[in-house]
């Protein structure tokens, strides 16, 4: 089974990304999505035909829960017959990035978030195999072309692609760059990507600030 994953920070057009690329890919394409808190858009990739589940992370990273639950993704999508399987995540803080190792890398960007929002994304952008830039009708032709150089900065091997979730144009060509792209290495159940290497007293409850605290 061929798997997408998308990720991306929040609201940068992901799931409109997704309705967009889905019925190019094949008959039978579903989608799982992570998100936070609550989610209503499994329903609506239903509405649109596509088969779709949903993980909620709760008080968790969504990229840590999309791990913990991936068994039961992909148990339910094997159970579905959907191919390819399309993974949405919600992403946080962009130090770590959602990315299994034989699935197909895609990080939607959102030019509205500045110049520099390239430069702030760490893994979540520089371990894709892909790169789509949304919501560039917004901005001026100088700041799509200063925002795509800092996109290639952070990502030099990453074709990049312009799509407007709104009216699907650019899909086509992520249809046609998703062809070219070349995995990293066959699916076992891997991250590309390792956790960032610390416990943290506040993930384990602490609640008190400073040094002093400790």
């Amino acid at each position: 089974m061929r798997t997408l994953v998308v990720g991306g920070t929040a609201s940068s057009g992901k799931s409109s990304v997704i309705l967009w690329l889905a019925p190019r890919l094949s008959p039978r394409p579903g989608v799982a999505k992570v998100d936070c808190i609550e989610t209503a858009d499994d329903a609506m990739f239903r509405r649109r035909g596509l088969p779709s589940t949903s993980v909620l992370a709760g008080r968790f990273c969504p990229d840590h829960a999309l791990f913990e639950e991936w068994a039961g993704i992909e148990a339910w999508a094997e159970g579905a017959g959907v191919d390819p399987l399309i993974v949405e995540t919600a992403g946080l803080c962009g130090r770590c990035a959602p990315y299994l190792r034989g699935s197909t890398a895609v990080c939607v960007v959102d030019c509205t978030a500045g110049i520099h929002g390239p430069g702030k994304l760490g893994p979540l952008l520089a371990d894709a195999d892909l790169c789509a830039a949304t919501k560039g009708d917004l901005v001026s032709q100088a700041e799509r072309e200063v925002f795509a150089m800092n996109v290639r900065a952070r990502n030099p091997s990453a074709p990049l692609v312009w799509v407007n979730g709104l009216t699907g144009e650019g899909a086509s060509d992520l249809v046609r760059a998703l062809g070219v792209v070349k995995l990293d290495a066959p699916g076992d159940g891997r991250w590309r990507t390792p956790l960032p290497q610390l416990y943290c007293s506040y993930c384990l409850g602490r609640t008190e600030a400073g040094i002093a605290a400790l």
